[in-house]
């Protein structure tokens, strides 16, 4: 199987994909196209947007399918059709916050940028950092593990590594309440294949 997933030179909609394959250590090309080329690119996706994903030359699209097809593919989508719906629920809310983010990152006027980097730190991130933590916790308590569904290394761990990744990249101190969301942090980091990556990924604003 050949597997080429196409995104920007940014984390956002495409990382948990990234991350997935490189946890499952999956050969793959992780093609980031230029914003100057996206003109060109755009007319050739599925619905005119990206991330997509091409398998043995057959091209898939929407960030979401696409983590969930490679996690299914490679044992991380959890044990059940419950743990299933968790990991599912888990990935729409961090697709809001990328909807919150997006809209920084996108604004030009320093002014108004800076009024939206107030809102995210003030109000934004801890309302999500609030959520996710409720649901590592929730899980970590009744399956007495460490990790987000189930017992076991799922998206779900990865949703959240990601989905506070500009937290960490930018005002690391809202992290300090949540001792839990830290330790998955490091968890995920030491995944085999995922810690290599690490190791030579550029930083992005997101």
């Amino acid at each position: 199987m050949t597997l080429k997933l196409s995104y920007f030179d940014l984390r956002s909609r495409a990382e948990t994909s990234r991350l997935v394959l490189h946890a499952a250590k999956k050969k793959f090309e992780d093609n980031r196209i230029p914003f100057s080329e996206w003109s060109k690119v755009k007319p050739t996706t599925p619905f005119g947007s990206l991330p997509v994903l091409e398998v043995d030359g057959q091209t898939y699209a929407q960030g979401i399918a696409i983590a969930t097809y490679l996690a299914m593919e490679n044992g991380l989508f959890g044990s059940n059709n419950l743990e299933a719906l968790e990991i599912n629920q888990l990935h729409l809310l961090r697709e809001d916050l990328i909807v919150e983010e997006v809209k920084v990152f996108q604004v030009k006027d320093p002014e108004k940028k800076n009024e939206l980097v107030d809102n995210m730190n003030k109000n934004v991130y801890p309302r999500f950092l609030n959520y996710f933590n409720k649901i590592l916790l929730n899980n970590q308590e009744k399956n007495k593990t460490n990790f987000t569904v189930g017992t076991k290394l799922s998206l779900a761990d990865i949703i959240i590594f990601e989905g506070i990744q500009n937290v960490v990249q930018t005002n690391p101190q809202l992290l300090d309440n949540y001792p839990a969301l830290k330790a998955l942090r490091a968890t995920v980091a030491e995944v085999d294949g995922i810690k290599q990556y690490l190791a030579t990924r550029k930083q992005t604003d997101l």
